[in-house]
C-alpha cells in the first residue's frame, strides 16, 4: 500500500522514492491531468517487499483542480501470481500560509486476493520540505486491520540541481492485540532527466528477520 496524500508531490510510485519535495499544489494555475508509469526492482511497501521481491510495473493517473481537490487511481503488479493492487483515492488540500493541510480517502483493491481490500483516511500537514501525518484504516475485509494507524514523518530536498534526497520514518500501530507494532523507514535518491526519473531507495523495518531492501526504479510522468 502507498500513502496518497498529494500524489502529485509525494511518491512517484511505491517501489521508487519520494519526489523532490514539498507537499502542496495550492496555487496551481489550472486543472491538470497527469499520468505516471514506472518499472522497479521491487515494490517497497513501508520498509517491506509488497511483491515477494519480484520486479513490478506501477502506474496511475491523477486529476488536480486549482481549488485543491484531487482524485486518481494507481496500480501495481504484485508478482508471484498475486495479480495486481489497484488503489482509488480522492482528497483535498488547503494552503494556510507556510502550512499545507491535506485530507484524503484511499480504497485499496486486490482483485486476485481474498480478504485484503481496505479503506483509509489520510491526514497530513507539511511545512516546506517536511511533512507529518497518519493513515487510519476505517474499514477492511480483515476485521483485525480495522482501526490500524500508521504514523509518518518525512522530508525531501533537491540537494543539487536535478538530484533529490528524501527520507521517511513511520510507525505501524495496530488496533488488534494479535498484531505487533513496528517502525519502518525509507531513504532514497532520485536523479531527474529529460527522459524520466531514475531512483535508488533503501528501506527496512525493526521487525525480527526484516530484509534490507534496495530498490532501483525508472519512472516517467506526462
Amino acid at each position: 500500500m502507498r500513502s496518497f496524500i498529494n500524489p502529485k508531490c509525494t511518491r512517484a510510485a511505491a517501489g521508487g522514492t519520494l519526489l523532490i519535495a514539498a507537499l502542496g499544489f495550492a496555487g496551481t494555475a489550472q486543472a491538470e491531468l497527469e499520468f505516471n508509469v514506472g518499472v522497479f526492482s521491487d515494490y517497497l511497501d513501508d520498509g517491506e517487499s509488497g511483491s515477494d521481491n519480484n520486479a513490478v510495473v506501477q502506474g496511475g493517473v491523477d486529476y488536480f483542480h486549482d481549488s485543491g481537490f484531487y482524485l486518481g487511481t494507481w496500480m501495481s503488479t504484485l508478482g508471484s501470481g498475486d495479480g495486481q493492487e489497484v488503489n482509488l483515492y480522492t482528497g483535498y488540500e488547503l494552503n494556510a500560509g507556510a502550512l499545507d493541510f491535506d485530507l484524503a480517502y484511499v480504497y485499496y483493491y486486490f482483485p486476485s486476493l481474498d480478504d485484503e481490500d481496505s479503506g483509509e483516511i489520510q491526514a497530513y500537514a507539511s511545512f516546506g520540505p517536511v511533512y507529518a501525518g497518519l493513515d487510519y484504516t476505517i474499514h477492511a475485509d480483515d476485521s483485525d486491520a480495522r482501526g490500524d494507524i500508521i504514523w509518518r514523518v518525512g522530508a525531501g530536498h533537491e540537494i543539487v540541481p536535478s538530484i533529490g534526497l528524501d527520507g521517511e520514518i513511520g510507525y505501524f500501530d495496530p488496533d488488534s492485540s494479535d498484531v505487533d507494532s513496528h517502525t519502518f523507514w525509507n531513504l532514497g535518491v532520485t536523479k531527474s532527466t529529460d527522459l524520466g526519473d531514475i531512483s535508488l531507495t533503501y528501506g527496512s523495518t525493526d521487525q525480527s528477520g526484516s530484509q534490507d531492501l534496495f530498490v532501483v526504479g525508472y519512472s516517467v510522468r506526462f
